[in-house]
């Protein structure tokens, strides 16, 4: 059976990164745009220039479960 949410990347499984990422998708995105912000802003000055973009390897890294639920602690709260 094919998956529901098919991606571009042949090593990117969506349905494994909605899964570490506490089974929804909307925290997947959250989760993944922080750490893409993180990942663009440390290579900002960096001479090194990789073809993969920031939120890739963002998706890569929650894929891999080296990132989860713990980069929502990031986000600033209202008060």
């Amino acid at each position: 059976m094919k998956s529901k949410f098919e991606s571009r990347g042949p090593t990117l499984d969506m349905d494994t990164c909605v899964e570490n990422s506490g089974g929804n998708r909307f925290n997947m995105v959250l989760i993944g745009a922080i750490r893409a912000k993180e990942i663009k802003r440390q290579n900002s000055h960096s001479d090194r220039f990789d073809h993969t973009h920031p939120i890739v390897t963002a998706l890569l890294e929650i894929q891999e479960g080296k990132i989860g639920m713990e980069q929502l602690d990031k986000i600033p709260k209202k008060k």
